[in-house]
């Protein structure tokens, strides 16, 4: 009799661990990796704004979560060379990093995912290059005498060094 109350409270229980543990090994969590980006020019990181649509370039001397950025899930890879794109998204506001191409120096900004084409960004080679799924694209620099960013049709427009294109990625 008491073998039988032993095994009416032991079965359950076991059931019950054996749930759990496989709930556990099922789990779709993972740890965001964030990255930060160093310009080679100057030796800044991209910033982003907490509290607006505002991005630049700033000392990388701490870790704020206005120098952390993520890849979004999303992405798509382009056709005639391979590259895979994806949205980077701040982690001081949640939005991600975008631009436009209406003139040689395009202005850099951080607005609702999604609702932007230029939104779409890769950092192949040391570059962050944003593609708008059209054939164009520009690329992420640093402006020659201060803390703006800009996007330009290719690496060297201007006269510009060329280093003020190189962004190295650091991840956490």
């Amino acid at each position: 009799m008491k073998s039988l109350r032993t095994l009416r409270l032991t079965v359950p229980m076991g059931l019950a661990a054996l749930l759990l543990a496989a709930a556990g090994s099922l789990s779709t969590a993972s740890a965001t990796t964030y990255w930060t980006y160093a310009n080679d020019h100057e030796g800044n990181c991209l910033v982003s704004s907490t509290v607006s649509d505002k991005v630049w370039s700033d000392a990388c001397d701490d870790s704020l979560s206005t120098r952390n950025w993520y890849w979004g899930a999303d992405s798509y890879t382009r056709n005639y060379d391979g590259v895979v794109f994806r949205r980077l998204v701040s982690k001081a506001n949640g939005m991600c990093l975008t631009t436009d191409s209406k003139t040689a120096t395009n202005a850099v900004w951080t607005s609702g995912c999604g609702n932007a084409p230029g939104q779409w960004w890769s950092n192949d080679g040391h570059y962050l290059e944003c593609d708008f799924v059209n054939g164009t694209g520009v690329f992420l620099r640093t402006s020659g005498n201060g803390n703006a960013v800009y996007t330009t049709d290719y690496i060297g427009q201007g006269g510009i060094d060329r280093t003020a294109w190189v962004w190295w990625g650091a991840h956490s």
